[in-house]
């Protein structure tokens, strides 16, 4: 009985044993399977995560873009300076030089992406500085509400000019009059811009400009005496020409893509005109001759269209500009600049192309400077006294090109300093133009 029973037991224990590799082996299986299971969960998640860090690097990619492309600090004018070049020298038969532009911007002024308003100041991009800079020159803020801008401009010009009247004998002999003549011009121009801007894409502005102009005429010859140097000086001063338009900024299609903006503007004639005014000579010398007033503006209305584009290359700002200028005919009761004579007409100044390359760049967080070549090339002006065809007038066609170099300073997101000095390259041009504004956003 005994051993029977313990036959039964070690036959039961037997049967409890046998199956236990079988129950092992599927729990392992089980156990991959949920594995498998628990790797292909992880594959998903990695891949969704992957799909947000792209998402979020994309974001952080067009948020420094924005950065760089909105002019944070705002500021105003060159007004795009102004694009029609005026005389400085009232004088038919002297040399004339237009007044060199803070550079339209021209150029002015320029990136399509709307201004970050909640960006830190301080932690901008590298060449965020740089853009604002060149929006600041370009007077194209884009910046929604008011903004004011003091300015104020000095140029200085002088001429000289050396005129032999007569003819060589014997080919060493000169026989004739020599004149030895010296025309010093000097401009103090202070203005203020008062820009609003509608949308982060379109801004209105205006320029109000007061000008007072000083010129010191000179001439060897006085009592008949070549060792004798007479003088006069002329002064004049008014409010110059109101200047109103427009600016628009062309919508980026990609980030690399570099940023437009439009511009149209008018000119009034609100100045002194320069025609009618009345040159006289000296009593004492007969080669000196000067002037009784001296033009505060270009006596016509003017329309001025212009494009600037900016293309931001770490660690530089490329832009550069183009604007024409139309004048409109105006009629005058009297074009002559003779004493005593008294001639109605119309005259027109000659329209010009002009346009800015350059390149800017941040020095640091606040500071930025810039350097850019422009030039101005002005057509005849024509004038058609009343009963006559027109005609052109001699020598009035100008070529201006100037150097200018600019630095910036940003006290604060709304408020900043600029200054930009314009170096003369040709006779046509000053021999110098400093600029200093202050660009405030009105909070």
């Amino acid at each position: 009985m005994f051993k029977g029973s313990r036959y039964l037991a070690v036959v039961l224990s037997s049967a409890m044993v046998l199956p236990a590799p079988a129950l092992a082996e599927q729990t392992l299986a089980q156990q991959v399977h949920a594995l498998q299971l628990q790797m292909q969960h992880l594959a998903k998640e990695n891949a969704r995560d992957r799909q947000r860090i792209k998402a979020l690097e994309r974001s952080r990619q067009q948020n420094e873009s924005s950065q760089m492309s909105s002019p944070n600090v705002v500021t105003a004018e060159p007004a795009v300076y102004q694009s029609t070049p005026s005389y400085l020298d009232p004088l038919p038969s002297q040399n004339h030089y237009v007044e060199a532009s803070a550079p339209s911007a021209s150029a002015a002024h320029l990136i399509a992406p709307p201004p970050i308003a909640q960006q830190t100041y301080g932690k901008a991009a590298p060449t965020a500085n740089a853009v604002k800079a060149v929006y600041q020159q370009e007077n194209a803020l884009f910046s929604k509400g008011l903004t004011l801008t003091p300015a104020a401009t000095y140029t200085y010009g002088d001429n000289r000019f050396f005129t032999l009247n007569g003819f060589m004998a014997l080919g060493a002999i000169f026989l004739g009059n020599i004149n030895v003549s010296r025309q010093q011009n000097a401009l103090y121009e202070p203005n203020l811009n008062i820009a609003y801007g509608a949308s982060n894409r379109l801004q209105f502005d205006a320029t109000v400009p007061f000008v007072y102009r000083s010129s010191m005429y000179s001439s060897q010859g006085a009592q008949s005496s070549t060792a004798q140097i007479s003088e006069r000086s002329t002064h004049s001063g008014s409010i110059g020409d109101v200047n109103f338009g427009l600016y628009y900024q062309l919508a980026q299609h990609s980030l690399g893509s570099p940023a437009t903006i439009l511009s149209a503007h008018i000119t009034a004639p609100t100045g002194i005109s320069p025609y009618g005014i009345k040159v006289y000579q000296d009593t004492t010398n007969n080669n000196l001759s000067y002037v009784e007033a001296l033009p505060t503006g270009q006596g016509a209305w003017g329309l001025q269209l212009g494009a600037t584009m900016i293309k931001t290359l770490d660690p530089a700002v490329v832009f550069g500009g183009v604007n024409l200028a139309y004048n409109l005919p105006q009629h005058y009761n009297d074009i002559s600049p003779y004493v005593g004579i008294t001639q109605p007409g119309t005259i027109q100044p000659g329209g010009s192309l002009s346009f800015t390359i350059g390149t800017a760049f941040s020095l640091n967080d606040r500071m930025s400077t810039s350097f850019s070549f422009q030039d101005s090339m002005v057509q005849p002006l024509r004038e058609r006294p009343d009963g006559l065809p027109w005609t052109n007038v001699v020598g009035s066609a100008l070529n201006a090109a100037v150097f200018n170099i600019g630095a910036t300073y940003a006290v604060s997101k709304n408020l900043s300093y600029q200054t930009v000095l314009a170096i003369g390259l040709t006779q046509d041009a000053p021999n110098f133009q400093l600029t200093f504004r202050v660009p405030h956003v009105v909070p």
